[in-house]
């Protein structure tokens, strides 16, 4: 397995990347989740093309690293929402 580290940074980085490409993340749960599983259909389409048609992985590596950033947002949004309904 790679770093840990490594791989945290790739998503760190998008992060920052997607909210400065993108910097208003709906607020709605529905339109967040939507998505993320858009991100994770092109990493499911990008794993489809490696196993059959040959494709190079680092696609997939980008969708990876896209889906792993926009769940990550939505995971802080989720936070946020717990805490405004907590208090």
């Amino acid at each position: 397995m790679n770093n840990p580290q490594t791989t945290a940074a790739l998503v760190q980085a998008e992060v920052f990347r997607a909210e400065m490409v993108h910097p208003h993340w709906p607020s709605d749960i529905i339109h967040q989740a939507a998505i993320v599983a858009e991100e994770s259909g092109e990493l499911v389409r990008a794993a489809v093309n490696i196993e059959y048609e040959n494709a190079d992985v680092s696609a997939a590596i980008t969708e990876a690293t896209h889906t792993a950033a926009t769940a990550c947002r939505m995971l802080d949004a989720l936070i946020t929402l717990q805490k405004e309904l907590n208090q």
